[in-house]
């Protein structure tokens, strides 16, 4: 699925996190509950869109309020992702702050 010198990990200051890590600590995901409830990840979609640095339970967006982490055969289809190593910031996913 991935070589170890993405060009996006490159661009974006991912390549020291994960560059000793198998596939680039990408993990293939085929459909189903999410795998962790807590931390953060990064996830690719069927569509080819990277997205960074999210909490598992509420990245990406489905209509209907579909399980996000559900595969429907569609470009929305998470098909990978790879879970940071530890937390960046030390909040709570829906507490305020002060910026």
């Amino acid at each position: 699925m991935a070589d170890s010198k993405r060009e996006e990990d490159k661009l974006t200051g991912r390549w020291e996190i994960f560059r000793d890590q198998p596939n680039h600590g990408w993990i293939e995901w085929h459909g189903g509950p999410p795998p962790f409830t807590d931390g953060e990840v990064d996830v690719r979609l069927r569509s080819g869109r990277l997205i960074f640095f999210r909490h598992p339970l509420w990245i990406g967006q489905r209509p209907g309020g579909q399980e996000k982490w559900a595969h429907l055969g569609d470009g929305l289809d998470f098909i990978a992702y790879r879970r940071h190593p530890r937390e960046a910031f030390g909040h709570a996913p829906n507490e305020a702050l002060p910026f």
